[in-house]
């Protein structure tokens, strides 16, 4: 049962993110979602889930703004994630979870973390040719989202249809509320 942790953008975001992937007969094979924290390390017996808990709760709720759709060569067209607090949020989940350095190698994690919002893979995409279309049609489309606030994050979970899915909610801390140690 994989999981991973990522942050559903707000619904109407989603919603356009959605309408983009069905106009290009897009398989979705989960939400819109940026992921912060791989599959590595997350394992079945979630003996995790408490860490990630604790640092959510002493993690501040923050700003993040999607900026322009780029590619990661011809695979992956994704809108780039503008936002520091997010690499900070990273970093303290790899360090709470502790994959090992071939998993954070693998699901790119750490130093090779890159945030992104995936909006289509070559492997979901029914014609070889579609893959420029599709860039060019989210340059036009999906460039000029406006900047949301984090409150909370997701786990999802690989469910019985081969479908990510949040399972899970994980507040962050309320920006006017102090750490108590």
């Amino acid at each position: 049962m994989p999981f991973f942790i990522g942050i559903l953008p707000p619904l109407h975001i989603t919603n356009e993110i959605s309408s983009f992937r069905k106009r290009w007969s897009y398989q979705e094979i989960s939400p819109p979602h940026i992921t912060i924290k791989a599959q590595g390390g997350l394992t079945e017996e979630k003996s995790w889930l408490p860490k990630i808990e604790k640092v959510c709760h002493d993690f501040p709720a923050f700003d993040l703004k999607l900026g322009a759709p780029a590619t990661f060569g011809s695979k992956v067209l994704f809108s780039s994630v503008l936002s520091k607090e997010i690499v900070s949020l990273h970093l303290l989940l790899v360090d709470a979870i502790k994959p090992t350095v071939e998993e954070q190698k693998t699901y790119f994690e750490a130093t090779d973390f890159i945030p992104h919002l995936t909006l289509a893979k070559q492997a979901g995409i029914h014609a070889n040719n579609q893959f420029g279309h599709m860039k060019q049609d989210a340059d036009e489309k999906l460039g000029g989202f406006e900047p949301f606030r984090v409150h909370s994050i997701h786990l999802f979970c690989l469910n019985e249809n081969e479908i990510y899915k949040p399972v899970l909610e994980l507040p962050l801390r309320p920006l006017n509320k102090n750490v108590i140690y």
